[in-house]
C-alpha cells in the first residue's frame, strides 16, 4: 500500500518521483522507499522499521502530494 508519493524537490534526486510502500502485512514486513526518474531510472530501498525509513527520509526535501 501506497503511503506517500511526491516530488524531490532539492538535492541529487531533484525532480524525481518519490514514493513510500508499507509492506508490513506483506512479504517483506517492511517498508519500501521508492525513487523514479521519469519512469527510467528506479532506485529501492527496503527498511525493515519505520523509525530507520524516517532516518532516511530526513535526507531528502519533499513536497509531499495531498
Amino acid at each position: 500500500m501506497i503511503l506517500k508519493q511526491g516530488i524531490v524537490d532539492s538535492g541529487e534526486y531533484t525532480g524525481w518521483e518519490i514514493q513510500i510502500i508499507d509492506d508490513t502485512h506483506g512479504n517483506t514486513g517492511g517498508f519500501y522507499l521508492l525513487l523514479c526518474s521519469k519512469g527510467v531510472d528506479v532506485f529501492d530501498f527496503w527498511f525493515e522499521k519505520k523509525e530507520f525509513l524516517d532516518n532516511q527520509l530526513a535526507d531528502f526535501d519533499v513536497k509531499w502530494n495531498s
